[in-house]
Order: structure tokens, then C-alpha cells, then sequence
């Protein structure tokens, strides 16, 4: 069964604690919660693609949501909910970031360095 944790230094705790729930209903068998876009790796970085760090599209909950029928490849926005996934302990997961506002612009950003120390320290943690 995953468990997700939240990373001490998260932005906007409180709704990364609704949103680790989020995660942790869905990656056990759950719906896609409706405030999940399109998820993925981090394209531009190797070292994120190694150490088990995906992204996902979000809606913040005082957003609009994105309409009922939209698949979830199709949902995107400019906030993203960062996470890792434990290389050892696949069913152990951890927030890392909510970035917002302008994630795209900051995953260009010294920014990724922070990002980058937030999963070593999760990674090494068992």
C-alpha cells in the first residue's frame, strides 16, 4: 500500500497535506482526483529522471476546474505538484514541491537545485 509523506519545507502545507491525500487515494487503485493533470518526468533533467521525481499538472483549490470531460493528458497548467517516488521502497512516496505560480518558468531556475536537495534528503531517509 503507498504511503505519502510531505516534505517539511513544502509550500502551501495545507494543501499539500489535502493534496499527499489526494496522491495516496489515487496511486492505491483510486479515482484521478479532478484537480490532476497530465503527469510526467522531468524531460530536461536526468539526474530528477533517476532519482524517481514526476510532476503533475494541478488546479489549486481556489482555481476553476478544468472541465469534467477533459482527458488528463489534455489537463495542464502553470502549477505543479512535485513529488518522488523511493528507489528502494516503491510503495513509500513524498511531496516535494507545490510550485506556483509560473512552474514552467521556475523549472528553468536555480530553483531545480532545491528540488534536486529536497529528494536526496528523501531518498535517503530508510
Amino acid at each position: 500500500m503507498v504511503k505519502v509523506s510531505v516534505h517539511n519545507d513544502i509550500e502551501l502545507p495545507a494543501v499539500a497535506r489535502k493534496y499527499a491525500h489526494a496522491l495516496q487515494s489515487w496511486k492505491n487503485g483510486g479515482a484521478l482526483p479532478s484537480v490532476f493533470g497530465n503527469e510526467g518526468q522531468w524531460e530536461d533533467s536526468g539526474r530528477l529522471r533517476d532519482s524517481f521525481v514526476f510532476k503533475i499538472h494541478i488546479r489549486l483549490p481556489d482555481e476553476k476546474p478544468w472541465p469534467a470531460k477533459l482527458p488528463a493528458a489534455s489537463r495542464k497548467s502553470n502549477s505543479y505538484l512535485v513529488y518522488s517516488r523511493h528507489f528502494l521502497y516503491p510503495d513509500k512516496y513524498q511531496l516535494i514541491s507545490i510550485m506556483t505560480p509560473n512552474a514552467h518558468e521556475l523549472a528553468r531556475t536555480s530553483y531545480m537545485a532545491e528540488i534536486e536537495r529536497r529528494t536526496e534528503e528523501f531518498q535517503s531517509s530508510f
